[in-house]
């Protein structure tokens, strides 16, 4: 079978960061392709690369033989390239009817044409109310998209990216944020569209029930890398990918694992937290609680509700009103993340967010001049004590630092707050095995000092290097609970949950 896709040593880095390390991929005409990997791999690099919002630095796209690789966005869009976002792209004001008519008009050159002249352009108005039939939206067509659920919102994007008669469909997390009857309905309008034939999709996907119960082939992403590919049979038994999801053999655990202050009050209380963004409901009922003390791994997929569970605790994120956040008994949730930090919290996200033209030394101040105060546990020295490799880096550049060094130099900046609590999204995402012992031995010297830590991660070998106890989450949900104990054994709950 001839290739409907095809990539060639395509790459792409950012600066010193190589994000698609040269894909080569065929991709065939028809069905449902996957593409998964763990947070970091290069999946939303190399989608927009293929879909024209980025220009590779090497390599070639060819669709369907024609060599795509220069043209932009738009001019994909009418070779047969369609693609729907993480974030659902819809026009609120307008009907689900009027949405569709702006692919529609467009395709036709006539995208300035007034959409109030809609009801006059019957072929048109035909042509859309049959997308909508095809994805099962042809009731009520004429209501405003914003009074749509979340999951009729994604088919009408869908609806959208259709009127451009695609060959090529990209789905990005189609069902993200959904509940399970939306979900399910979601998915089997993308599986009715596959059987039609005449479109293939490439679903780009952290939920590996979805990947598993809709994909006919699944091609794996890691480090900017095709690792593996195959059907899902074969993906599953692959243990270079089982590897990549829980992690490879963890440095020894770190000595004198704190134990669980169970009779002291708990440092963080979390209850029935619930968060989203927009009409996407991520977080629902979260609950638990952090001893003081403690070092707690919150594990799970990408895509999980990981992330937003930190940012709700930072105030990043704002919790719905029946949410409850405590520390130290101070109810903080709902408050702006200015007072959170003056608290008691630090985050560090997974992006590290240091600033590229202050040097590492003045990375490391900002927070003394953003919180008026100074750590009485933590400075340069003790910083440079944590992380040696730090030490000899204090003047260059935040821009010049590796990957390695600015995960340290975030955290570092984040300990200058004198923290009660330390939140760490993803802190071993990407790192050389080599920082990684450095992070794992630093952690444990965090916790002696009296530092709390909450660490979001997805890598099961690292957590039983550092954790105390594990939470795992599934679809916005605490799901599964692990004592020290059960994270050193081969718990089968935990492969499950964070296996693919």
């Amino acid at each position: 079978m001839s290739a409907l896709l095809e990539v060639r040593g395509l790459r792409k880095s950012f600066a010193d960061f190589v994000a698609v390390a040269g894909v080569d991929l065929s991709l065939p005409e028809g069905g449902i392709t996957a593409l998964i990997g763990p947070n970091g791999a290069g999946k939303t690099t190399f989608i927009n690369l293929l879909t024209g919002k980025l220009i590779p630095d090497e390599g070639r796209v060819l669709l369907d033989g024609a060599d795509v690789t220069d043209l932009a966005a738009s001019a994909r869009v009418r070779c047969g390239m369609a693609r729907t976002f993480q974030v659902t792209n819809v026009f609120p004001l307008l009907t689900s009817l009027e949405n569709v008519a702006v692919p529609l008009l467009a395709m036709e050159k006539r995208a300035l044409d007034p959409v109030r002249r809609l009801a006059a352009l019957h072929d048109l108005r035909s042509r859309a109310q049959t997308l909508l039939d095809d994805v099962g939206l042809g009731q009520g067509s004429d209501r405003p998209a914003a009074e749509l659920s979340h999951g009729d919102r994604r088919l009408l994007e869908i609806a959208l990216a259709l009127a451009t008669r695609p060959r090529l469909l990209f789905l990005d997390e189609p069902t993200a944020g959904m509940g399970s009857g939306e979900r399910e309905r979601v998915l089997g309008e993308i599986r009715k569209l596959s059987a039609a034939g005449g479109l293939t999709i490439l679903l780009v996907e952290h939920d590996m029930d979805v990947v598993f119960g809709l994909a006919s082939h699944i091609v794996v992403l890691h480090q900017g890398k095709v690792l593996s590919q195959g059907t899902p049979a074969e993906i599953r038994d692959d243990p270079r990918v089982r590897e990549i999801y829980l992690g490879k053999a963890a440095p020894a655990p770190a000595a004198a694992a704190a134990q669980a202050t169970a009779a002291g009050k708990p440092i963080l209380e979390v209850k029935h937290l619930d968060a989203g963004y927009g009409l996407a409901h991520v977080l629902h009922d979260v609950s638990f609680d952090v001893p003081p003390g403690e070092i707690v791994a919150l594990l799970g997929r990408n895509g999980v509700g990981k992330t937003t569970t930190l940012r709700g605790l930072a105030g990043l994120t704002v919790p719905y009103r029946t949410s409850s956040v405590r520390l130290r008994g101070r109810e903080i949730g709902g408050e702006s993340p200015e007072s959170i930090a003056r608290a008691g919290v630090s985050y560090v996200p997974d992006d590290r967010r240091i600033f590229p033209d202050l040097t590492a030394r003045e990375n490391l101040r900002i927070p003394l001049l953003a919180l008026g105060r100074r750590s009485a546990r933590f400075d340069e020295k003790s910083i440079g004590g944590l992380f040696p490799p730090l030490a000899a880096v204090w003047e260059r550049k935040g821009r010049h630092l590796s990957g390695g060094e600015q995960k340290m130099l975030a955290i570092g900046r984040a300990l200058m707050t004198d923290p009660a609590l330390l939140l760490l999204d993803e802190p071993s995402e990407g790192l050389s095995p080599l920082i990684v012992e450095i992070l794992v031995e630093a952690l444990a010297r965090i916790r002696e000092s009296g530092v709390t830590v909450l660490a979001a991660d997805q890598n099961l070998q690292f957590a039983r290097a550092i954790a105390d106890r594990a939470l795992v989450m599934e679809r916005g949900r605490i799901v599964h609970s692990a004592t020290r104990a059960d994270l050193q054994r081969d718990d089968p709950a935990l492969h499950r949950l964070l296996a693919v």
